[in-house]
């Protein structure tokens, strides 16, 4: 433990008739060396099911209103708001980038869609020249430059754009609205709805609990990191934009100068409640029974932003992939527990996904951030409980 946190306390919260699997496995969890903490939020044919958290830090419990930075799953935030916009009829996703951005045409990119960027098909996983940290945290200085740059490689299979992903969006959002992504997000998603979710700019409330490293690394882990994440390699290219981060994600997310910028692809700040609950609002069929919550996107609008555009040996992750326009689907990189789910998982363990054919939204936060991020087994964990609950 560190000076500002306390022994784990048992588990809280609730679950309905039936769900109690779900509080064993995740009390399973939570007990375990290493866990500080976390909250879990279940959401089924449109009825909260399990709402539970466990820890504390120096702020108090682990609770209902405890805000946590989401790494990667911000990615599924953020394509939430992208699918906004197309159901507004603002954004296109089978049109050319360049007809928004029109200097994105150069260097051969002129036939690079809207759907190729935000299934991880654009080829521009970080500059060739390398980027500055300064660069990162501004975004559009690094817009212009991955602009003016060739693809690494044509469409036709997914390699991950780990953070420039959302440097691509953001702008791509401030061309099309003239605002970033963070600031659509906020006034035409959460803040009507309610929802406890950000990216950038300062957003209101207590800081985000703190998520820590795993103490203990496996060296089958240590060894493949050494192997396929060395400098040079299209995986520490991708991670760390071409040398500009150098921390482990853990600090840096947690310095006041990241939180406050616009990056939708790592630094999203979330409630459990409220991931879940965007979720939800993102399901065929949300907003159909009385006194439910209209939905935000329509149903032709959903099937066009879930539908997949590039599944394949990932030329980054060097495991097969799996995308629609923004949102993970489920392949050996992210297993979403249900071949019909969509969402997106983050490094530091957070989950956040949607699945229609079982009316499904769930939001898992974990304050420990997993040895292996790509094979989180507390995902795994989870999600067969629910399974049991309610069918894989």
């Amino acid at each position: 433990m560190t000076g500002v946190d306390r022994p784990l306390p048992g588990v809280r919260g609730d679950v309905g008739p039936g769900w109690e699997p779900v509080r064993r496995a995740f009390a399973a969890i939570m007990g375990r060396p290493g866990e500080r903490g976390a909250g879990l939020h279940v959401i089924h044919r449109g009825r909260a099911v399990v709402d539970l958290y466990a820890g504390s830090d120096a702020s108090g419990p682990y609770g209902p209103d405890t805000r946590q930075v989401v790494f990667s799953a911000s990615k599924g935030v953020a394509a939430a708001c992208l699918a906004v916009l197309a159901d507004r009829g603002q954004l296109d996703f089978d049109a050319p980038v360049a007809r928004y951005w029109p200097e994105f045409a150069r260097r051969g990119k002129s036939g690079i869609t809207v759907a190729h960027l935000l299934s991880h098909q654009a080829g521009l996983i970080a500059p060739e020249g390398g980027a500055t940290l300064a660069e990162v945290l501004e975004g559009r200085p690094l817009a212009d430059v991955l602009a003016a740059e060739p693809a690494r490689w044509p469409p036709g299979r997914p390699g991950y754009h780990a953070v420039t992903w959302g440097t691509l969006a953001d702008e791509l959002v401030r061309r099309v609205t003239g605002g970033r992504l963070g600031e659509v997000l906020d006034a035409w998603v959460c803040r009507p709805r309610g929802l406890a979710i950000g990216i950038g700019g300062g957003q209101p409330g207590p800081p985000p609990a703190p998520v820590h490293a795993a103490t203990r690394v496996p060296l089958l882990v240590r060894m493949t990191t050494a192997v396929f994440a060395r400098p040079g390699t299209p995986l520490w290219a991708a991670m760390t934009v071409g040398g500009a981060l150098t921390e482990p994600p853990d600090r840096w997310v947690a310095r006041p100068e990241t939180l406050a910028a616009h990056l939708p692809a790592a630094n999203a700040v979330a409630t459990a409640r409220s991931l879940a609950r965007l979720y939800a609002l993102l399901l065929p069929g949300a907003g159909s029974a009385p006194g439910d919550e209209p939905p935000l996107i329509g149903a032709r609008t959903w099937r066009a932003a879930v539908r997949p555009r590039a599944a394949g040996r990932d030329r980054v992750l060097g495991v097969p992939s799996a995308f629609g326009c923004g949102f993970a689907l489920p392949s050996r990189a992210w297993r979403l527990g249900s071949p019909t789910a969509f969402g997106h998982p983050g490094i530091g363990g957070a989950l956040g996904l949607g699945d229609p054919r079982r009316g499904l939204a769930l939001a898992f936060l974990p304050r420990t951030m997993p040895a292996d991020a790509l094979a989180d087994p507390r995902h795994r964990t989870l999600l067969d409980a629910v399974a049991q609950v309610i069918g894989a």
